[in-house]
């Protein structure tokens, strides 16, 4: 740990180019060329991941720079930019990981190792497919690998308001930053949604149902398509998988020859408990790579 620049993780800020203000917490190797970039799941921000600090501990052994970043879906909802996991269109997270990879690039990172957790994964999966700077990835990381389309769907069985039809009642009215009430608990039960997020995340072939659409069984091309290693890590309870936690690690091995998946038995979603077997598994799989 005697290489680290700054021992305090200094908080850093990067501005997209629609003009949001993101914060990141960054761990710095001196000399290193390779950055590890995590981006969080729902609502998540970049100082409450529980994995986080195992991560700060063991990745700079490997010559290896981190940095955890907030997005345009951190919290539930930051007003003062019109931000937040509640007021989220899916497509603009690829504007955000630009963003952080550009900030990394102008510090002389040449290399990015991406990682997601949970919403996440899908966000670092579409990137891989639509990014800019997919092509400076070198690994990509799923931690908590999901399908928050069909999680939502499956979600939407158990309640009586036909979300979307509010959804669409509201928009035709101009209210698509107003959040749904019928039912106002969405993204699966965890958060309040807005009608214009809730359409873009959940209405019939959209970009959120495309990335890892578990739900189905079958073929997963996003992740088909990614040409670097990939290590995918779930628990055993508490996932977003749909179908069995068996066989979506199954699909993603199928789908890509290029990827490792794994399974810490007894860990949740946010591996609570389970931080020191995830961080082995990591920093094995980064070992061979880099």
């Amino acid at each position: 740990m005697d290489r680290i620049k700054d021992k305090e993780y200094p908080i850093v800020s990067v501005k997209t180019r629609d003009g949001l203000s993101l914060f990141g917490l960054i761990n710095e190797v001196e000399n290193s060329e390779i950055i590890l970039i995590n981006v969080h799941g729902t609502g998540s921000n970049f100082f409450c991941e529980e994995f986080e600090y195992v991560f700060y501990r063991e990745i700079p052994k490997l010559e290896i720079s981190s940095l955890f970043t907030n997005n345009r879906g951190s919290y539930a909802m930051d007003s003062w930019q019109d931000a937040g996991a509640c007021l989220e269109i899916f497509e603009d997270s690829v504007k955000d990981i630009d963003t952080w990879i550009e900030f990394a690039k102008n510090k002389g990172y040449k290399k990015i190792i991406l990682q997601g957790h949970s919403y996440g994964t899908e966000k670092v999966v579409y990137y891989m497919n639509k990014g800019k700077y997919a092509n400076d990835v070198i690994t990509l990381i799923l931690l908590g690998f999901a399908d928050s389309y069909g999680t939502q769907k499956n979600y939407e069985k158990t309640i009586k308001t036909d979300l979307m039809a509010e959804a669409m009642v509201k928009m035709k009215q101009g209210k698509g930053y107003e959040l749904l009430t019928g039912e106002r608990r969405a993204q699966s039960g965890e958060l309040p949604i807005s009608s214009k997020t809730y359409l873009n995340y959940f209405s019939e072939g959209s970009e959120l149902s495309k990335v890892i659409p578990l739900r189905n069984g079958g073929s997963l091309p996003m992740i088909k398509n990614i040409r670097v290693p990939i290590l995918a890590v779930i628990g055993d309870h508490d996932e977003y998988t749909i179908v069995p936690i068996k066989l979506a690690m199954d699909l993603i091995k199928k789908e890509n020859k290029l990827a490792k998946v794994f399974q810490i038995k007894g860990s949740g979603h946010t591996y609570n408990g389970k931080q020191e077997e995830l961080i082995k598994i990591v920093v094995d799989f980064l070992r061979d790579k880099v």
